[in-house]
C-alpha cells in the first residue's frame, strides 16, 4: 500500500502541495499542513494562507474568532482545513519580488 499521497490546493492563483502520510494506527492519511502562523505564505495577489484553526484575528467575521468560521477564508474545497484570507486589511502590500509598491 502507498504510504504517502500528495494533495494540491489552488486558491487565488497560488498552488500549495501538502503531503499526506498514512497512519497505521488510525488507518487514515493525515496531512502534514504548514504552520502559517510561524511561516507565513502569501498568494501572488498578496493574500495570506491560513489554517482553519488560526484564531485571534482582529478582523474575524464569524461566530468565533477562528479562521474556519470566517467568511473571508476561501478554501479550494468545503472540507479543506487550509485556505486563503480575502480580508483586504490582511493583504500584503509587497509584490512577489519583494518591492513595496508604496515606496516606488
Amino acid at each position: 500500500m502507498q504510504r504517502e499521497r500528495l494533495k494540491t490546493f489552488q486558491v487565488d492563483g497560488d498552488m500549495l502541495t501538502v503531503p499526506y502520510r498514512y497512519d497505521e494506527e488510525a488507518e487514515i492519511f493525515i496531512g502534514q499542513f504548514p504552520e502559517f502562523d510561524t511561516e507565513p505564505r502569501y498568494t501572488p495577489n498578496g493574500r495570506p494562507w491560513k489554517n482553519v484553526v488560526s484564531d485571534s484575528c482582529p478582523y474575524a467575521a464569524g461566530g468565533y474568532d477562528d479562521c474556519g468560521s470566517c467568511p473571508y477564508l476561501i478554501k479550494a474545497g468545503p472540507q479543506d482545513i487550509i485556505g486563503v484570507c480575502f480580508h483586504e486589511r490582511l493583504r500584503s502590500r509587497t509584490d512577489p519580488e519583494g518591492a513595496d509598491p508604496a515606496a516606488i
